[in-house]
């Protein structure tokens, strides 16, 4: 008997980072099993001295696999089968898609990761999608549904997706949106959002996107429109504009050196200018049960990768410069985009309501997210549009269908289950691979894994979310665990799981052990994919 090859061991914390009582956090990348443990029994287990462990402990720790006989090869092969499961039977039930009107923009911001796009021409660069690709495209959705797909967003995205001059493409889009009962989305800069309000209250525009990186002065600086003038005033304006016609607002906060202490201003300014108050009202309201004819406002920050490194910052550094400007270590984890989604994870994770989190993808681009450019070439990520070594297929529009080439099938299959490194990792199941973009940036390639600050962060967030519980409950044991219902499962049918490509067939075998938490996870999957 020994330790799992996933275990994670880490302080226990209360929410300011205080370490409570000499205990310890148990956390199985693998079974998703977090427990609390005292000092003295970590370091026992550690030693290999399992007969001077309380039975009970040992028990426990041995029914929820932190303790196990298994091998490590074993044990990769139970994550490689939760892997399986997720990447076949979650992942792939919700198409995103996401639209690209053009790929000029107004703005030309020094760190943009689009920057290659503009050596393809101004005549290439201010095209933008016909009517017959945006019919094509729609089409190629419905076919998505006929295969069983949930298709139940549509993102607008670029270059700048709601240039004034574009308005009529927009309509057009948002026409068939509406006929096809999707929700809208877009990533924009903002600035002619004014002229498009009257457009976002005929279409079902759920939220946008909008970054400033700073106050007035360093904005304009970051976020430079192509013609010198200033655009922080006028975008912060269109925001409060989309809000009153009840448009939620995702304000994003591009942050480098250059800007990090700036941050202090621009939430000030977000206070003075009546966001914050705006916002807790809009939010109590809708705690009464009120209804709010208000969008809903948030706002946070997130490290750019500036090709020159002395220009880049990491997401620690934000989080620090956050608890420095008096936020606690809930409100800094909420603004921190990189610590946030973790915790909220860590969180469902801890409630005790759900089987713990499998996802092996780190985003949509290894998920079934399909990205139309102008010209009709599919991409997998928003990182890499635009450039040819990255397409994953062509829309045709004769047929109205996506042509996928090998390509896709490669990202479908960039996950952490099967990324070598990444396989025998306990951070597996939270870290996901990483950023493909920056794997390449770092690695060379795509298909590699990118580790990036994801133990810094976990070890920040786990221990605290974990010690909030424990002092308000006295449960050591935090979470329910993978490891019991894997040990139900036959090896017949470990062995169909592995090699089936029929979701009908694994959900089949995972009704049949009563696996509810899965089943619910997976919705109602009326045909094979």
């Amino acid at each position: 008997m020994h330790l799992s090859a996933y275990e994670i061991i880490l302080p226990l914390t209360n929410g300011e980072g205080k370490e409570i009582q000499d205990l310890s956090l148990l956390v199985n990348g693998l079974y998703g099993s977090v427990d609390v443990v005292a000092h003295q029994e970590v370091e026992l287990l550690f030693s290999g001295d399992f007969d001077a462990v309380p039975k009970s402990l040992l028990a426990r720790l041995i029914s929820r696999g932190h303790l196990t006989e298994k091998t490590q090869d074993e044990e990769r092969k139970d994550l490689q089968l939760l892997g399986r499961i997720y990447r076949l039977l979650i992942s792939r039930i919700e198409t995103a898609i996401c639209i690209l009107p053009t790929y000029d923009c107004n703005f030309r911001c020094p760190y943009c990761f689009e920057r290659h796009r503009l050596k393809n021409g101004k005549e290439w660069l201010c095209g933008t999608i016909s009517t017959e690709m945006i019919d094509a495209v729609f089409n190629a959705i419905q076919n998505e549904r006929d295969k069983g797909h949930l298709v139940i967003h549509c993102t607008l995205y670029g270059g700048e997706p709601l240039l004034k001059e574009n308005i009529q493409v927009v309509r057009y889009i948002g026409d068939k949106c509406r006929d096809m009962g999707l929700k809208m989305n877009a990533i924009t800069n903002g600035y002619d959002l004014d002229e498009y309000i009257d457009l976002l209250d005929q279409y079902p525009f759920q939220q946008l996107q909008i970054t400033v990186d700073g106050v007035s002065d360093i904005n304009n600086a970051l976020r430079v429109h192509r013609d010198g003038c200033g655009s922080y005033d006028k975008i912060m304006s269109n925001i409060e504009l989309a809000l009153e016609h009840g448009i939620d607002v995702h304000m994003r906060v591009n942050v480098g050196q250059n800007n990090i202490h700036g941050m202090k201003d621009l939430v000030e300014d977000l206070r003075n200018r009546g966001f914050v108050d705006k916002e807790e009202q809009r939010e109590n309201s809708v705690n009464e049960g009120k209804s709010s004819e208000r969008g809903k406002f948030s706002y946070y920050f997130k490290a750019v990768e500036y090709d020159e490194p002395e220009n880049s910052v990491t997401e620690q550094e934000i989080m620090q410069e956050l608890l420095d400007m008096g936020f606690s270590a809930e409100e800094a984890i909420a603004r921190e985009s990189q610590y946030f989604l973790p915790s909220d994870v860590f969180r469902s994770q801890i409630s005790k309501k759900v089987l713990p989190p499998i996802m092996t993808a780190f985003c949509g681009s290894e998920m079934n997210s399909v990205i139309v450019d102008p010209y009709g070439k599919l991409f997998p990520c928003w990182d890499q549009v635009a450039k040819e070594d990255a397409s994953i297929g062509f829309l045709d529009k004769e047929s109205g269908r996506f042509i996928w080439d090998f390509e896709k099938a490669r990202w479908l299959t960039r996950t952490s289950d099967l990324i070598q490194k990444c396989a025998d990792c306990p951070y597996a199941f939270i870290c996901r691979g990483g950023c493909a973009s920056r794997a390449m940036a770092k690695n060379g390639s795509f298909f590699r894994e990118y580790c990036g600050e994801i133990k810094e962060i976990f070890s920040f967030i786990a221990p605290r979310l974990a010690g909030e519980v424990y002092e308000r409950t006295g449960d050591k044991e935090l979470s329910l665990s993978w490891f019991e219902p894997l040990s139900l499962l036959s090896q017949e049918d470990r062995n169909i799981i592995m090699n089936t490509g029929s979701q009908k067939e694994i959900l089949g075998i995972l009704q049949k052990y009563g696996i509810p938490d899965m089943i619910k996870s997976c919705g109602n999957i009326e045909s094979e994919c």
